[in-house]
């Protein structure tokens, strides 16, 4: 199979015509897609721009303008460009002032097929580095997406979320695996179906969730099997990644495979190959593979629940999809989808999102995060409308229908729901109660209660010892 890089351009540069057609033919038979031949350094040079990536092959001795002169100019006007110095100059000072000058490798004439295709391929593979790393940089500086369709799924006006598509769009056209990680809800499945999508790959994207499975169930799911493999393979089945071959294959809650299911895993991603279930015959993988987890793996590592080397095979690219607590400004936008999605699906009356809703959205904590908002808004509209949303949100936050806070304190030390009588409470008898309310509405999870709040965890913990202490 031909290498990712080699669809850049391979540029031949020199005054010997035999010799630029025998190194077209060699690329050219070896997958190099695009290999151009010149033969004037003053004619290649109106060719390139800033943007211009690929490799030139460049030899020191010809006419017009010689080669030193043409490297100088393609470092400075195409920093993208890899260039190869191929030259039948064998001096040692030559060499060290082309390399200094920026040239990534000098050959000396002649050269034989298997070393021209290997420092080609290595120099195909930094420029397409630098082409993507130029891309990205574009991208988040300037904000514009190629193909913004591709992302109409996830509703947002977040500029982090934004940010996250301009590197999927980067990232789109690579092979190597991605792996994506965010809490319950978030939304990382859209995101992986935006990445096949914005990868123009011929293949289908097929999707399994991994929680739950246990190794035999894994492995016949994701490499089939052969008629007769087991007692009940009464007929051949094609697993998942033969589904998704030339395509993409998305592994959600990657996190909860089994130590066996990891081990097949790695060897999948690693050799590329794979074997139905009684089968010796081998099948090679070209699938593009997307993994997604709510855990944090390192941390699983660290514990001995998810082994390094898959880990950092899965990780070659990371995208972190940030829980809706933190991207407030979407909770109002995402509710009014919701909204009309929700009305239209059961056939009731659209009712405009009120401003107090919408406050009192923007004050939960949502720690299901846009599933969750999703599920409420389908549930009160279902239910009774938009009185019942704001019922069920009020419950949720602990804030009162006519919402206020009370001061008023159990013997237990946690308080009563939210209400404004007289007096009102002081600054720390409010905090006390934020805090107690994060928690209840976290299921005691102190780390995510102090995020809801904006404090450290440090902080959280002074919080809940003052108050023991109090009690």
């Amino acid at each position: 199979m031909p290498d990712s890089t080699q669809h850049l351009p391979v540029y031949i540069l020199d005054d010997e015509q035999a010799l630029t057609r025998s190194f077209f033919l060699t690329l050219k038979s070896f997958g190099f897609e695009d290999v151009r031949m010149f033969h004037d350094g003053r004619e290649i040079l109106d060719l390139f721009s800033e943007r211009e990536s690929g490799v030139l092959l460049l030899d020191l001795s010809m006419p017009g303008m010689p080669g030193e002169e043409v490297l100088k100019r393609v470092r400075e006007y195409s920093p993208l460009v890899q260039v190869v110095v191929v030259t039948g100059i064998n001096e040692a000072d030559t060499a060290v002032r082309c390399i200094r000058a920026g040239a990534f490798d000098y050959l000396v004439k002649p050269v034989d097929a298997d070393r021209l295709v290997t420092t080609v391929r290595r120099a195909m593979s930094h420029a397409s580095v630098l082409e993507q790393n130029f891309r990205l940089r574009r991208k988040l500086l300037t904000g514009d997406l190629d193909q913004p369709d591709i992302f109409r799924r996830i509703i947002t006006q977040d500029s982090r979320m934004r940010a996250i598509f301009s590197s999927v769009e980067v990232l789109a056209a690579l092979s190597a695996p991605v792996l994506v990680t965010g809490e319950t809800g978030t939304g990382k499945d859209l995101l992986a179906v935006a990445l096949h999508e914005a990868s123009g790959r011929k293949g289908r994207f097929v999707g399994l969730n991994a929680a739950g499975l246990d190794d035999n169930v894994f492995a016949d799911t994701l490499f089939g099997h052969v008629k007769g493999a087991f007692t009940d393979a009464r007929e051949a089945r094609k697993g998942l990644v033969e589904q998704a071959e030339g395509g993409s294959l998305f592994l959600d809650e990657i996190g909860d495979l089994t130590p066996a299911s990891q081990v097949k895993l790695l060897k999948l991603i690693q050799d590329r190959v794979y074997y139905p279930l009684g089968s010796d015959t081998p099948k090679t993988c070209t699938a593009r593979i997307i993994a997604a987890t709510n855990r944090d793996l390192e941390a699983a590592h660290q514990q001995g629940r998810f082994r390094e080397d898959l880990l950092y095979r899965i990780n070659t690219y990371h995208i972190h999809l940030p829980p809706l607590r933190e991207r407030r400004g979407d909770i109002s936008l995402l509710a009014e989808f919701f909204l009309a999605e929700a009305c239209s699906e059961l056939n009731v009356s659209r009712e405009p999102l009120s401003p107090r809703v919408a406050g009192l959205l923007a004050s939960y904590g949502f720690p299901g995060n846009v599933r969750e908002l999703r599920s409420l808004v389908f549930a009160a509209m279902a239910g009774g409308g938009m009185a019942v949303l704001e019922k069920k949100i009020s419950d949720l936050t602990g804030i009162g229908l006519v919402g206020t806070v009370t001061a008023q304190r159990n013997p237990d030390c946690r308080s009563v729901p939210w209400r404004y009588p007289e007096p009102l409470p002081t600054l720390e008898q409010a905090g006390d109660m934020l805090v107690e309310q994060a928690l209840l509405t976290t299921n005691g999870n102190q780390s995510k209660a102090a995020a809801m709040l904006g404090i450290s965890r440090q902080a959280m913990n002074k919080r809940l010892k003052k108050a023991q202490r109090k009690c």
